[in-house]
C-alpha cells in the first residue's frame, strides 16, 4: 500500500491501473470500517429517540474527542468564549468553580489565565481536515462542496424512501453504492454542471463498495495515519445521512454495509474532483489540510474544557448542598400505608409532576422507574398488521401484544380490522392521486378550494381537541391468546402473539423488584406512562417516552397493570415472597407532558370497591396538573394569572399547528439520581433531574444496581449528550429551524427542499429566541449505594466503565442518607465532594 505518493502523481493515476495487493486492500478497508464506527445511528421520525452523537467514540477520553472533533468538523463540540463570558458575568460560574476545575485536571493553567482568555477575541482554530470538494470550492468559482451535498442527498432520499415518493427507485433492492452507480451512469446532471469526468471514474470502478473503496483510497494516496480522520471528515460532511444509514446498517435484514456504501459514493466525487483539478494546485493544499488544525488550537480546547467543567461544578455543588441540607423524615417504605402509590417514568418532566402530586396530599407516595415498566413488548394497534416496538432502542422486544375492541367476538373484531384497513387503503390511494406527477396539478385546480375549511379550522383551532388516550378507553390488550397474530415467515424471533403465563409472572416479579415496590402496597397503585400532544410536528416522537422507543407509555402501563391485577399471577408472586394485598388495585395512567393532564386508562374496569379511591385520585391529579402548569408557564412565555387562563393557553399551544415550542421536552437535563425517594422528596429539582427509585439494602445481590447502571444510566447519558451536542454545535448535531423543515421519505427532515438529512434537536427545542434554554452539562449521576457495589458493576461492564473513566459523565456515591458524598475521579479514585 502506497502511503507517501506525491499528490501530483496520485491525481494522474488511473483507477484500473491500481496494483493493490490483497493485504493492501484489506488495510484500506479496515480503515474505512473504523471510520464508519465513529458515526452514531439516527432513528426515523416515527420512533425518534435521543442518541449519544459520540457513541462510537466513548472508548476515548472526552478531551481527546474534543480535539478530534475540532479536526474533522467545523465548530468542534464546546461552547464559545462569548458563552462563557456571559456565564461568568451573570455569576453562573465563579472563580471558585474555576479553581475546582483546575484541581480536577492536570493542567498547568491558572485562574488568571482562564479569566484572561475571556478578554481575548474568538480564535479561529483553522479549517481542520478538509475534503477535496471543500478545497476545490475554495480555489474555484463553483461551490463543489454544496454540489456534492445536494447530489448525494438527492439519491439517498430516493434510495431510502419508505413510501412518500410517488415513483420507486428501480434499483432499491440493491446495495446503495451499486444502485447509485447505475442511476448516476444515466444522470446528465454532473455533465451539465461541469463534472463530466465522473462517468469515466464510475466505469473504471468495481460495482461493490468494499472493492471500490481501497482502489480510490490508493488513488488519493492518503497517509495511513491520516486516513481514518479524513474518512471521518468525509462522512461528517453529511452527518444526517451518515447517521441514518448507520441506523439502517444495524437493522436486522438490512444491508450491513449501508454506511460503507455512502462512503464509497463520497469518495467517487473526491477522486473525480482530484483528477479534474490536477493542474490547479489544490492537491498540495489538500495534502497540507490533512494535518488538521493550528498548533495553538490545543490550548484553546483545554481552556474551553476547563470552563465547561467549571459550569458543571457550579451545578454539582448546588445539588450536593441540597442533599446535605434535606430533611430525612418524609414518607419512606415501612411507614403508614399510603393511599396511593404512583410510579412515573424517570423522565425529568415527571419530577415536576411527582413533586406537585406529593404537595397535594401526604397520602401519595411516588416512585421513579423506566417508563416501559419492564414490559419488553411490540404492540399491534387496533386494525393494523405491523407492530411498534414499545421499549428502549437498546433492547430487543420479546413479546407481541395487540388491541381489539372491548368484548368483541372474533367476527366483530374482523370487521373492525377490515374497516380500518379499507380506510387506510382509501387514504393511501387518495394521497397517491393528489401527489402523482400526472394528476397533482389538475387536482389543485379542481379541488384546492375545498381545503379552505381545513386551513381555517386548523389555523383558528376550531376543531375538537384530540386526546391520544381516547382510543384506549374502548379497546383491550390481548396477552394470552396464542393465535393473536398470524405467523410471520420473515420473523421467527416472536411467538404468534401474547405473553405466556410463566413469563407474565417473571415480568411482574422483575418489575416490582426493580422499581422498589416490594412491600407496603397502597390500595391504589398507578403506573403512569407519559406522552405528548402536538400538531404538525415531525419531531412529535422526540417528546414521547424514550424508554418506549419514541412512543407514549400508555400501552406498557396497561400491559403491566393487566398482569399485576391477574389473581393467578399474584398467587405465583406469593411463592416468591411478594405479598400484594387483596385490596390493592393497579391502574394505568398517561401523563400528557404538553398539557400536564393525567388521564386514567381502562377506568371502566375499576371494581366498585375502589371507585371512591379513583374519584379522589382524579381530584389529586387535577390539583397537581394546575401546580405543574403554573410552574411551567413562565418558561413558555405565559405570565397570565389564574388557573383557567393558564390552562387555556397551554392547551392552545398543543393544538396550534404553527406552534414551534409546544413544550420544552427534556431541556436542561443535568443529573440522574438513583436513590430512595426520601432523599429527594424535599427538594425542588426544577425538572432537571432523572429520578430512579433504588434501595441498596433490598438489593443484596446487586442485580438491580447492575441493571440500572447498564440500562437507564446509559439511556439518560444518551439523552443528555444529545441535548449537549445539539447545543454546543447546532449546525452539525442539531436539526435547524422547524419553520423550514420538510419531511423526506417519511423518516426524516431536510431544511428546505434538499440537502443533508437533519439530525438532533430543532433549535426551537433548545433556544427561546433570546437565549439558550439548555445548559450543556455532562450528566452528573448520583447513586446511593456502597462504593464497592458501584465499582463491581464498573469492573464488569466495559461500556459503562468507559463513560465514567473517560469523562462522559460524572459519577457520585451517596452514603449515610446523602450526608456523605464522594466523587469518582478519572483515575478511579473517590474524592469527598
Amino acid at each position: 500500500m502506497n502511503t507517501t505518493l506525491d499528490p501530483m502523481t496520485a491525481s494522474s493515476k488511473t483507477l484500473c491501473s491500481s496494483s493493490l495487493t490483497t493485504d493492501g486492500k484489506l488495510v484500506w478497508l479496515t480503515h474505512a470500517r473504523r471510520a464508519c464506527k465513529r458515526i452514531p445511528p439516527l432513528w426515523p421520525l416515527q420512533s425518534f429517540v435521543a442518541v449519544n452523537p459520540f457513541v462510537g467514540l466513548t472508548d476515548r477520553p472526552f478531551v481527546e474527542v474534543c480535539e478530534l472533533m475540532q479536526r474533522v468538523t467545523k465548530g468542534g463540540m464546546l461552547m464559545s468564549v462569548e458563552y462563557f463570558r456571559q456565564q461568568f458575568a451573570s455569576g453562573r460560574i465563579n472563580s471558585r468553580d474555576l479553581e475546582e476545575a483546575l484541581a480536577r485536571s492536570d493542567s498547568e493553567l491558572t485562574v488568571a489565565q482562564l479569566l484572561g482568555w475571556l478578554k481575548q477575541p474568538e480564535m479561529d482554530p483553522g479549517a481542520g481536515i478538509q475534503s477535496v470538494a471543500e478545497i476545490a470550492t475554495a480555489s474555484s468559482k463553483k461551490n463543489w462542496s454544496d454540489f456534492v451535498t445536494q447530489e448525494v442527498s438527492k439519491w439517498c432520499a430516493c434510495y431510502c424512501d419508505e413510501g412518500q415518493a410517488a415513483w420507486r427507485m428501480p434499483w432499491k433492492n440493491q446495495p446503495l453504492y451499486t444502485a447509485w452507480k447505475k442511476a448516476y451512469a444515466i444522470d446528465a446532471t454532473p455533465r451539465l454542471l461541469g463534472l463530466g469526468g465522473i462517468h469515466q471514474v464510475l466505469n473504471e470502478l468495481p460495482d461493490k463498495s468494499c472493492e471500490a473503496i481501497p482502489v480510490m483510497l490508493d488513488t488519493l494516496a492518503v497517509n495511513a495515519d491520516k486516513v481514518e480522520d479524513y474518512l471521518h471528515r468525509l462522512l461528517m460532511t453529511l452527518p444526517g445521512w451518515s447517521s441514518y444509514l448507520q441506523y439502517q446498517a444495524g437493522r436486522q435484514g438490512m444491508c450491513k454495509d449501508s454506511l460503507l456504501d455512502l462512503l464509497a459514493v463520497l469518495l467517487v466525487f473526491e477522486v473525480t474532483l482530484m483528477k479534474q483539478f490536477k493542474t490547479s494546485g489544490i492537491h498540495e493544499t489538500w495534502f497540507h489540510a490533512l494535518t488538521g488544525v493550528k498548533p495553538e488550537t490545543g490550548l484553546m480546547i483545554q481552556k474551553q474544557t476547563l470552563w465547561h467543567t467549571a459550569l458543571e461544578i457550579g451545578f454539582q455543588r448546588e445539588l450536593c448542598g441540597q442533599f446535605k441540607k434535606a430533611p430525612q423524615d418524609r414518607m419512606t417504605p415501612g411507614k403508614a400505608r399510603p393511599a396511593v402509590q404512583a410510579v412515573f417514568c424517570i423522565d425529568v418532566r415527571s419530577e415536576v409532576m411527582r413533586r406537585s402530586l406529593e404537595c397535594v396530599s401526604a397520602e401519595v407516595e411516588t416512585l421513579g422507574f423506566a417508563g416501559f415498566f419492564g414490559m419488553p413488548i411490540e404492540h399491534v394497534p387496533l386494525g393494523q398488521r405491523h407492530a411498534e416496538s414499545r421499549l428502549p432502542v437498546l433492547i430487543a422486544p420479546k413479546y407481541r401484544v395487540r388491541e381489539q375492541p372491548v368484548c368483541a367476538t372474533p367476527e366483530e373484531e374482523r370487521l373492525v380490522r377490515v374497516k380500518q384497513q379499507m380506510a387506510r387503503c382509501t387514504a393511501y390511494s387518495w394521497n397517491a392521486f393528489r401527489t402523482s406527477a400526472v394528476s397533482s396539478f389538475s387536482f389543485v385546480e379542481a379541488a384546492g378550494v375545498s381545503y379552505a375549511w381545513h386551513l381555517l379550522r386548523d389555523s383558528f383551532q376550531w376543531g375538537p381537541w384530540v386526546d391520544k388516550t381516547k382510543e384506549s378507553c374502548c379497546t383491550e390488550l390481548i396477552l394470552n391468546s396464542p393465535n393473536s397474530l398470524p405467523n410471520n415467515p420473515r420473523d421467527t424471533s416472536f411467538k404468534a402473539g401474547g405473553i405466556p403465563w410463566d413469563d407474565q409472572v417473571q415480568l411482574a416479579l422483575a418489575a416490582l423488584k426493580n422499581m422498589g415496590l416490594t412491600e407496603n402496597f397502597a390500595r391504589l397503585v398507578v403506573l403512569c406512562g407519559h406522552g405528548s400532544n402536538t400538531k404538525n410536528n415531525p419531531y412529535a416522537a422526540g417528546l414521547d417516552c424514550g424508554a418506549c422507543g419514541g412512543h407514549a407509555g400508555d400501552i406498557n402501563a396497561r400491559v403491566a397493570t393487566t398482569i399485576l391485577n391477574e389473581a393467578s399471577v399474584r398467587r405465583a408472586l406469593e411463592k416468591e415472597g411478594f405479598f400484594i394485598p387483596c385490596d390493592t388495585y393497579f391502574i394505568a395512567a398517561l401523563h400528557d407532558t404538553t398539557t400536564d393532564v393525567v388521564r386514567l386508562l381502562d377506568a371502566e374496569k375499576v371494581p366498585p370497591s375502589h371507585e371512591l379511591d379513583v374519584q379522589q385520585l382524579r381530584l389529586w391529579f387535577a390539583d397537581a396538573t394546575r401546580r405543574c402548569r403554573d410552574e411551567r408557564a413562565p418558561s413558555l412565555g405565559i405570565y397570565e394569572k389564574g388557573g383557567l387562563q393558564v390552562e387555556n393557553l397551554i392547551i392552545e399551544r398543543s393544538r396550534d399547528w404553527s406552534q414551534v415550542r409546544p413544550e420544552w421536552g427534556l431541556v436542561n437535563n443535568a443529573a440522574f439520581i438513583v436513590a430512595p425517594r426520601a432523599r429527594t422528596q424535599a427538594l425542588n429539582l426544577h425538572g432537571r433531574v432523572f429520578l430512579h427509585n433504588y434501595d441498596h439494602q433490598s438489593d443484596s445481590t446487586g442485580s438491580t444496581l447492575e441493571l440500572i447502571m447498564t440500562a437507564p444510566m446509559i439511556v439518560t447519558s444518551w439523552i443528555n449528550l444529545q441535548y449537549f451536542a445539539s447545543t454546543v454545535n447546532h449546525r452539525l448535531w442539531g436539526s435547524g429551524s422547524k419553520v423550514t423543515h420538510n419531511v423526506v421519505g417519511t423518516f426524516g427532515v431536510q431544511q428546505g427542499n434538499g440537502g443533508d438529512l437533519q439530525s438532533g434537536l430543532p433549535i426551537q427545542s433548545l433556544h427561546n429566541g433570546d437565549a439558550w434554554m439548555h445548559e450543556p452539562l455532562r450528566l452528573s449521576v448520583f447513586i446511593e449505594a456502597p462504593r464497592v457495589n458501584i465499582e463491581h458493576v464498573l469492573a464488569k461492564h466495559e461500556n459503562v466503565r468507559q463513560l465514567v473513566n473517560h469523562g462522559w459523565l460524572h459519577l457520585y456515591a451517596l452514603e449515610e442518607e446523602g450526608k456523605i458524598i464522594s466523587r469518582r475521579d478519572l483515575n478511579g479514585n473517590w474524592q469527598m465532594a
